[in-house]
C-alpha cells in the first residue's frame, strides 16, 4: 500500500473522528440518558471477581451492534472516496487491507463514564465478632420477658454502634432490658428496632446509595485489607481503614437469610467511624439472600444519598508481626 492510500485513508479519518493525545482517531459513541444499567446487570457486576472487568465486558456487549454499525459506516465512507475506490480497482490495494489499516489506527470510544454515574443501592452489613453467633446477639433480651440477668455480649452489633454515639454498655442494657430511654432519641430508636425484629438471626445494616464509581473505590479499600483482616474476629483484625457515614444514613437490623427484619428507623445523633474490618459485606440490595426491596416493598429513598462522607484506605503495612489497629491510629494521630 502506498503513501498516497494511506494519506486517503487519514484524511478521512481527520474529518470524521476525534483524535487522542497518542494520534489515535476514535468515533465517540454516546449514551441515551435513558441507557443503564439493569439490577440484574449491577449484581453480576459487583459480585464478579474482578468488577470493573465486568463492567467492560457488559458495556461492551450492550453496545457490540453500535460499534459494528460506526465502523461499517466509516469504512463504506473511505471506501467510497475517489483514491481509494481507484486503488482498489486498479489492483493497488484491497477492501481487507484498507480495513486493517483503519482498526490499526481507529477505535471506538464506549460510553463508560456515563455508567460509572449510576446509582446502586448499597447494604453494608456490620460484623461487630456476631458474624460468630450467626447474628443473634442483636436481640438479647426477649421483648415479651421482661428483665433478666442476661449480659449483653461484647461482639453485639448494637452495643457496638452505641457505643460509637458515646453510649456505655450500662445505658444500653438500662435501654433494652428495664426499657429505660430518658427520652433519648437514639437509645428509644434502638429499643423499638430490637422490639420489632420477627427471628433470631438479625445483621446490623446501613443503607447507603453511591455511584457506580464510588462503589468501587469502596470496594478496593475492603479488597485491600483482606490479607490482614480475619471475618470472624474482627477485633484481631489488623486492618484499620475506615468510613464515615453521614448521622442521617438509614440504618437498623436486617435478616436476608429469613427474609425479615426491624424497622430500619435506628436515629443516629452522629456520623459514625466504620472500620473497614467491621464490614461483613458492601453490596447491591439483593447480593445476600432475600434483598431489603423483596421484604419491605419500600422505594429506593430508604438508601441515603450521600451518605459515604470520607473513606481512608489502609496504608501499606511492611510489619504485620508488630503491627496492631490501635497503633496505626496512634501513629496517625500523631
Amino acid at each position: 500500500m502506498n503513501n498516497k492510500i494511506k494519506q486517503a485513508v487519514r484524511e478521512v479519518l481527520e474529518v470524521e473522528c476525534s483524535k487522542n493525545k497518542d494520534g489515535m482517531f476514535y468515533t465517540e459513541i454516546y449514551a441515551d440518558y435513558r441507557d443503564e444499567l439493569s439490577d440484574k446487570e449491577i449484581l453480576k457486576i459487583c459480585q464478579a471477581d474482578d468488577p470493573r472487568e465486568a463492567l467492560d465486558e457488559q458495556i461492551m456487549e450492550s453496545y457490540e451492534n453500535c460499534e459494528c454499525e460506526c465502523e461499517s459506516e466509516l469504512l463504506k465512507k473511505i471506501m467510497e472516496t475517489e483514491t481509494i475506490a481507484n486503488a482498489i480497482e486498479a489492483g493497488e490495494t484491497t477492501e481487507d487491507e484498507i480495513t486493517e489499516l483503519v482498526q490499526e489506527k481507529h477505535y471506538t470510544d464506549i460510553p463508560h463514564e456515563h455508567f460509572l454515574k449510576q446509582n446502586i443501592y448499597v447494604d453494608i452489613l456490620i460484623n461487630a465478632g456476631d458474624l460468630n453467633f450467626d447474628y443473634t446477639l442483636n436481640a438479647p433480651f426477649a421483648s415479651w420477658a421482661g428483665r433478666d440477668a442476661k449480659i449483653i455480649d461484647e461482639n453485639s452489633g448494637i452495643l457496638w454502634l452505641s457505643r460509637q454515639q458515646g453510649y456505655m454498655k450500662t445505658a444500653l442494657t438500662k435501654t433494652l432490658r428495664d426499657r429505660e430511654t430518658n427520652d433519648n432519641e437514639f437509645l428509644k430508636s434502638v429499643l423499638t428496632e430490637v422490639e420489632n425484629v420477627t427471628t433470631s438471626m438479625n445483621v446490623l445494616t446501613f443503607l447507603v446509595k453511591m455511584p457506580l464509581k464510588e462503589w468501587f473505590k469502596f470496594h478496593d479499600a475492603i479488597s485491600k485489607e483482606k490479607p490482614l483482616n480475619d471475618c470472624y474476629f474482627p477485633r484481631k483484625s489488623k486492618g484499620c481503614g475506615y468510613i464515615i457515614l453521614d448521622k442521617g444514613t438509614t440504618c437498623g437490623l436486617y435478616d436476608p437469610w429469613n427474609g425479615a427484619g426491624s424497622l430500619l428507623e435506628i436515629q443516629l445523633e452522629k456520623d459514625v467511624r466504620l472500620p473497614i474490618r467491621m464490614i461483613d459485606s458492601a453490596r447491591p440490595d439483593g447480593s445476600r439472600g432475600y434483598s431489603i426491596n423483596e421484604i419491605y416493598g419500600i422505594c429506593s429513598s430508604a438508601w441515603t444519598d450521600n451518605a459515604v462522607k470520607e473513606i481512608h484506605e489502609q496504608k501499606k503495612v511492611t510489619n504485620l508481626d508488630n503491627f496492631s489497629p490501635e497503633n496505626e491510629l496512634r501513629r496517625r494521630d500523631g
